[in-house]
């Protein structure tokens, strides 16, 4: 129990282990009892203030553009809660954890003791423990950041650590006594930590289910008489976890995955599985938001209701008056923190975004491919094209988890952080970008585990359900549409409640094993027995955020920091800053012949676009197909506009529907594949990507088989449509065929990083129907890009 800053007892009133609990004795409160606000009929109403997902943004910033706030900051935070406390005095301040870890950097920089230092100043109450806690490990979480809080830090179901046990009340749970009103905290942690940890610090910790642990604490601190009122404070999802309470929950302060709850006009009371009202709540992250919830307690009856429940806009609050002393907190942090922070770290000539689900905000979606995780996992191919033994592997490739990328790198000047010019990239804002301080790593795989690894970014039945890996420029991706379809509809299941991800586990795992449809690296299909050399940072090398099939072979670490090798990869571009090519890495194909034509076929083209309106002028804009036919004489359509309205969540902004028609004096061709040994005859189409000029930016090869044979080696039953693995079966390797491309490519040369370099042709796709054979060929033409043999080379060549 820990009772105040610096002392700590280790006995606990409360146990947990594995969902088996003790019930809780009645307990004396931990701190002095407060007044709560009372009525005359004697019920209470019981104010509490919420922040999640903190992660150190104690300084307020703004747009250069537009001089918008983008992070409020400690200093509005604080005047806020000040605010309330002068309405009721004894409003309680509690958070959702990630208090600290993944931080911006003047508080990264000081090992984020001013950020904690904020949060003791302004007098929080308690907090939930974050993944982002456990950043520097859990001897660092234990021997720093648990003595530098002035609040218990609660976490019910993670066991394995006295220290983390004994704080507050013990097992996770903290009582504080408002006017003769027991309010009881419940720490709950998501259930996906093991994927979010390094792996020596999961291996330390046990993880019992976040919605079983908090209903038996919650029933245990009331049946007991412990508590009159209890309010998990949960490191996970709001929406996704609130439907799972009992009514032994009156309310959720949820975190964890950096969205609001409700929604603007949304309610914020949900009913618990037996009926009862729970207020549910999320305070969005960075201190965007502030929650503010009101309950009514009856003493005589013991009924707890919901007075109000709301999240504050920080971003648009005028309270700017120094509370709690916590202006000089960030200011001295500030000074502290210029001193590193303005240093030049490198240069760019563009924006590199995160992802968008509003097409307006990055960093709000990282299941899509964005410009900035693609140009951190170029950097990281670069490092390791240098300075790793590349041994018997054929390919040497780059991979970041979105999650990585906390930040963006903005090419207009920002005098505020001592940039003299456009296109500088600071010290303090490349930590921000890459805050964890994680070393580089690599491993060698199988072309088969490199499937694995990309197929894994579909994780039905998690808080985020796609997780979009950026690749370096020399990886295609083929995402076979229709099985991306059926991972969206179990995820939709999943989040309604018919299913769960342990239910549809052979339906995920069947999806998954068809949602890469193929990979081409250097302009080659990728096949199961190759051997590739993928370079990351060490968190996702040894298979965190989900990505397992990374943990299932040996990678070695390095001395180099993350952050580090990106500086290193842009400073090689010297006067020429890299600056993103739009031409997108990853996209979704499905596809259905027509019953009745069998020269006709529906093309779906999916994430043809990056998310933020801002990129989406340079990339496609129309997509169109052409042939010949028997006079040679080319035969163009229409090219039709791809809608590129932002899609939230998904890697699918940028769609296009296609209807491609061979007419009847389309020429043929001898198939690029065989049946068995036999030649087919195939119509050949070029699918081409334009741009808003017209110009061709991505070109593919599609063929179709005209006789309407499936051949002897295809699976018995053949998908009608939909793309599939390449190829469809074992039987079928010969069906992969790759050849040079004399397409030509226009080139601006150095200025474009290697987000656009050429990839080549290569087979992308076979896709076995009902009319016949499709088989998809990419010829990739970009308006930028580095010359083909520019590319990430072994150290030795």
């Amino acid at each position: 129990m820990r009772l105040r800053p610096g002392v700590k007892a280790v006995a606990a009133l409360a146990a947990l282990a594995f969902g088996a609990f003790v019930p809780v004795p009645a307990l004396a409160p931990a701190t002095p009892a407060a007044a709560a606000v009372g009525t005359e009929d004697g019920t209470r109403t019981i104010n509490v203030l919420g922040i999640t997902d903190l992660h150190g943004h104690i300084e307020t910033t703004t747009d250069p553009g537009t001089g918008a706030v983008t992070d409020p900051g400690a200093v509005t935070l604080a005047c806020e809660v000040s605010r309330a406390r002068q309405s009721d005095p004894n409003s309680l301040l509690v958070s959702s954890g990630d208090n600290v870890g993944a931080s911006a950097f003047t508080s990264a920089l000081l090992d984020d003791q001013p950020t904690l230092d904020v949060l003791n100043a302004v007098g929080t109450d308690v907090s939930a423990v974050g993944n982002h806690e456990f950043d520097g490990g859990l001897d660092d979480f234990t021997g720093r950041i648990l003595p530098a809080a002035d609040f218990p830090y609660l976490s019910a179901n993670v066991t394995g650590s006295a220290p983390l046990d004994a704080e507050g009340d013990g097992g996770g749970a903290f009582v504080k006594e408002v006017d003769g009103v027991k309010i009881g905290f419940v720490g709950i942690m998501t259930d996906e930590l093991p994927t979010l940890l390094a792996p020596a610090t999961a291996n330390a910790l046990t993880l019992a289910p976040a919605a079983a642990t908090a209903n038996a604490k919650a029933a245990a601190l009331k049946n007991s008489g412990a508590a009159d009122v209890v309010v998990v404070l949960a490191h996970a999802d709001a929406a996704e976890l609130a439907p799972h309470l009992t009514g032994d929950v009156d309310a959720v302060l949820g975190g964890h995955t950096h969205v609001p709850y409700p929604a603007d006009g949304g309610s914020a009371v949900v009913k618990s599985t037996d009926g009862q009202d729970i207020a549910v709540l999320q305070a969005d992250h960075y201190g965007w938001r502030l929650a503010e919830l009101s309950l009514s307690y009856d003493p005589a009856t013991r009924a707890v209701s919901v007075v109000s429940a709301d999240n504050k806009d920080l971003r648009t609050s005028d309270c700017t008056t120094d509370a709690y002393g916590v202006e000089s907190i960030v200011s001295n942090a500030s000074t502290r923190a210029a001193e590193v922070g303005n240093e030049r770290a490198a240069a760019i000539g563009s924006d590199f975004l995160r992802g968008s689900s509003d097409g307006t905000t990055p960093g709000t979606n990282r299941g899509t491919e964005s410009t900035a995780s693609n140009l951190i996992a170029d950097s990281f191919a670069s490092w390791a094209s240098g300075n790793v033994p590349r041994g018997d592997a054929e390919h040497v490739i780059g991979l970041m988890n979105a999650g990585g990328v906390r930040a963006d790198y903005l090419y207009a000047r920002n005098a505020a952080g001592g940039e003299a010019d456009d296109g500088i990239v600071t010290e303090g804002e490349s930590r921000s970008v890459q805050p964890f301080g994680n070393e580089m790593g690599y491993a060698t795989i199988t072309g088969a585990q490199l499937k694995a690894v990309l197929a894994q970014q579909w994780q039905p039945g998690a808080a985020r359900s796609v997780l979009s890996l950026g690749t370096s420029s020399n990886v295609s991706v083929l995402i076979d549409q229709d099985a991306a379809d059926e991972l969206y509809a179990i995820q939709a299941e999943i989040s309604a409640g018919t299913t769960t991800a342990d239910g549809a586990a052979n339906r995920i795992a069947d999806a998954r094993s068809r949602v890469i449809g193929s990979v081409v690296v250097d302009g080659t299909a990728v096949a199961d027995d190759d051997s590739v050399l993928v370079a990351s940072n060490s968190f996702l090398i040894t298979g965190g955020d989900g990505y397992t099939a990374l943990s299932q072979v040996p990678s070695i670490s390095t001395g180099t920091l993350d952050r580090d090798a990106t500086a290193d990869y842009l400073n090689s571009f010297a006067d020429r800053p890299a600056s993103a090519s739009y031409v997108k890495h990853q996209i979704g194909l499905g596809d259905t012949v027509s019953t009745t034509n069998p020269r006709a076929v529906t093309l779906r083209l999916t994430g043809l676009t990056y998310s933020n309106d801002s990129e989406k002028p340079g990339g496609v804009a129309r997509v169109r197909y052409s042939y010949q036919n028997t006079a040679g004489a080319t035969v163009t359509s229409d090219p039709v506009a791809v809608d590129t309205a932002t899609v939230a969540d998904l890697p699918e902004t940028g769609r296009a529907t296609l209807e491609v028609v061979f007419g009847q004096d389309a020429a043929t061709r001898s198939c690029t594949f065989t049946d068995s040994g036999r030649p087919r005859t195939c119509f050949l189409a070029s699918i081409d990507l334009l741009d808003a000029a017209g110009t061709v930016v991505d070109s593919y090869d599609y063929e179709l088989t005209t006789d309407g044979t499936t051949g002897m080696d295809a699976p018995a039953a053949a998908p009608s449509a939909g793309a599939s693995t390449a190829p469809i079966a074992s039987e079928r390797g010969e069906d992969v065929i790759v050849a040079p491309t004399t397409d030509a490519r226009p080139d601006r040369g150095r200025d474009l990083a290697r987000t656009g370099a050429s990839i080549g042709v290569g087979v992308l796709a076979v896709v076995l129907v009902a009319g016949g054979v499709i088989l998809l060929i990419r010829r990739r033409r970009t308006d930028g890009g580095l010359d083909d043999d520019d590319r990430f080379d072994d150290p030795g060549d």
